[in-house]
């Protein structure tokens, strides 16, 4: 089944991923229920949380907050943007820290 097709409940499966380290596990979140509201493609939502990983760990780098404006940037020129829209399989059922993981080693950035 495709992502895009999801139904209430498997999204909140897919948020319970997206949202772990901001809300406790099967519990209410404001977040996971805006969302849920929404519905965002959820490619999209994978990619922001893509994204924001990646912010914390260059913020962390640098010893600042590097912002969402230089984050895309980055995200874009050292390719992981391309190396995302490669990777991302809508019908493979993947966490999210896993297909970050694939998406920074793909860029020669792997630990």
């Amino acid at each position: 089944m495709k992502k895009e097709n999801l139904d209430k409940e498997e999204y909140r499966e897919l948020l319970e991923d997206l949202c772990c380290e901001y809300c406790e596990p099967k519990r209410y979140c404001i977040l996971k229920e805006f969302l849920v509201s929404l519905h965002p493609s959820p490619r999209m939502m994978i990619q922001l949380k893509c994204l924001d990983k990646f912010k914390m760990e260059e913020s962390k780098r640098e010893d600042k907050d590097i912002g969402w404006t230089v984050t895309v940037e980055r995200w874009i020129e050292k390719g992981y943007a391309a190396s995302f829209a490669k990777l991302y399989d809508e019908d493979e059922d993947v966490r999210v820290s896993v297909l970050y993981r694939k998406i920074i080693k793909a860029n020669g950035n792997g630990k």
